[in-house]
């Protein structure tokens, strides 16, 4: 018989080519490859191999018409057949093996009755054959290489039938067509497994920037954390307990800018224990410093909006920022934390303590031409005159 490839027999192998790069994982590829092959030479079975790095060939897929055997592939069960090594015991290549000799010579090799050939050792084939009633005839065993020359596996097809049925060897049209399909097969899997490799490490990678883009957000959590309790440390007297000067200027900016802009009205507390000098003399400085923080948190817990804000403005002065207040809203308050506080006893290093304050009261609603520095200085005018006036009161700005 001719062993040319005729103009059909070219055009179904760009078919299976084609249907061969569509699969899209390596074992319906190999699965694919097997069963392209098969029905291309019309043989009863086929096995397919892969070529370990341990110098050994295992098991992809095993098919057997006749014996309704379907192992491996991607729909297949498991092989569980024991790989077929390329080296003997002695460590000298394993050429008694068909599969074996093909993966090492790369080279493709043809059995027409593998009980009348004494080339290759078929012992094991006999054995699984008397356990089966199957009878194992022609083997056409092809390598699986790469364009560089490299083997990947080995495709091995076995019983040829004829149009009746029979089993006869493989002819000398297949034989081209085989190796012809086996050279696109060894492509397809060349590229799948670049292309898999390729897909694990962008996976890896991904995997990668997922950890490290939770790392790194983890830190920034932290880091962020970390900065909010160092500006709450930074910005709180630590003797009082309540927000210190640094904190005071900085909001009172941001309020007078958007009272600024929004063109309502900003009021101010200006607060001042009386006599505290004769407190420290008295009692002491430690019980001065604890007496100075009893009225600090009495004078925050009579704020009741989250907007309003206390703070050490120095010594024995607090000031009071209240966005959104009336005059007489301010004016009402800072009677109410006057009394609030002249009720007080205040327990301080073992002694009772009993203060009173003066508050001074600004109110304005800032204009373009106003300054910061102009409301802190009439409340501070009119909390002079609430000292000038016998303290224990609350004089408000602008007011007789």
């Amino acid at each position: 018989m001719s062993s040319v490839i005729t103009s059909a027999d070219f055009q179904r192998l760009i078919e299976i080519g084609l249907a061969i790069s569509a699969e899209k994982d390596i074992d319906s590829l190999l699965e694919r490859i097997l069963k392209e092959a098969k029905a291309v030479a019309n043989a009863d079975a086929g096995t397919l191999y892969l070529k370990n790095s341990d110098e050994s060939l295992s098991f992809a897929i095993v098919l057997n018409d006749t014996l309704n055997i379907f192992q491996g592939g991607a729909n297949g069960d498991p092989v569980a057949l024991p790989d077929v090594p390329l080296l003997t015991e002695s460590g000298e290549q394993n050429m008694t093996n068909i599969v074996s000799r093909a993966t090492i010579l790369g080279e493709t090799l043809v059995v027409d009755d593998a009980y009348a050939s004494d080339d290759f050792d078929f012992s094991g084939t006999r054995r699984s054959d008397e356990m089966t009633g199957y009878h194992s005839t022609s083997f056409l065993t092809i390598p699986l290489k790469t364009l560089s020359g490299k083997v990947m596996g080995v495709l091995q097809l076995l019983n040829a039938r004829s149009q009746e049925g029979e089993v006869i060897p493989f002819s000398d049209q297949v034989r081209p067509l085989i190796e012809a399909l086996s050279s696109q097969a060894s492509v397809a899997m060349e590229n799948r497994y670049l292309l898999d490799e390729q897909e694990l490490l962008k996976k890896q990678l991904e995997d990668e920037v997922d950890i490290r883009t939770l790392e790194l957000k983890k830190t920034l959590d932290e880091l962020s954390r970390a900065h909010t309790v160092l500006k709450e440390i930074t910005t709180i007297d630590p003797v009082t307990g309540i927000r210190n000067r640094q904190y005071f200027d900085e909001v009172f900016d941001q309020e007078w800018k958007r009272a600024q802009r929004q063109q309502y009205s900003l009021s101010m507390l200006l607060v001042d224990i009386d006599h505290f000098k004769k407190v420290n003399d008295t009692h002491g400085h430690l019980a001065g410093d604890e007496c100075l923080a009893e009225v600090a948190g009495a004078i925050d817990m009579m704020l009741n909006r989250p907007s309003d804000v206390v703070a050490r403005y120095g010594g024995e002065e607090f000031v009071v920022i209240m966005p959104y207040a009336s005059s007489e809203n301010a004016h009402h308050l800072a009677e109410h934390i006057r009394e609030g506080v002249a009720r007080r006893v205040f327990n301080a290093d073992g002694n009772n303590i009993g203060v009173t304050i003066s508050i001074g009261v600004c109110t304005v609603v800032p204009d373009e031409h106003g300054r910061p520095r102009d409301l802190i200085s009439q409340a501070d005018d009119a909390l002079y005159r609430a000292k000038a006036k016998g303290r224990n009161r609350v004089c408000v700005y602008g007011s007789e």
